[in-house]
Formats: C-alpha cells, structure tokens, sequence
C-alpha cells in the first residue's frame, strides 16, 4: 500500500461507516481491545477533523467548516 501526501494513512478511496473508519485505524494502528471502533474513529477525527470527509454523512449532517470537504 502506498502513501500520498494527500492520504497519508494509505486508505482506500471510498467512504467509510464510523464503524468501518475505526477498524480500518485499529487494523493499522493497533489499539486497546477494550475501546470501540467508533471510539477509536472519533478520537481520531477530533485529532484529524480533516479525514471526516471519508465518513459517510447522515441525512442530517451538520458541517463542521475544519474539515475541507463540507
């Protein structure tokens, strides 16, 4: 798997579930067996807020303006 600048974690180009975010980090990061995949995947994103234009939006998404994408 190769990395870009403009996807450093090497993800594929699609959108992901919170669910299918977070695994995908706790396949390649690693993480503490007792924290959800969701847990992991909002820990992230209020670190990276950028990489929330790769979660799938709900019909009543509220922009966050420090993401980029919405």
């Amino acid at each position: 798997m190769e990395e870009s600048d403009n996807n450093p974690l090497g993800l594929e180009n699609k959108l992901y579930t919170i669910e299918e975010f977070g695994s995908t980090l706790r396949n390649k990061f690693g993480g503490d067996n007792y924290i959800s995949n969701v847990m992991i995947a909002e820990i992230f994103l209020a670190k990276y807020p950028v990489y929330s234009c790769k979660i799938k939006k709900s019909q009543n998404h509220v922009s966050q303006k420090n993401c980029g994408c919405c």
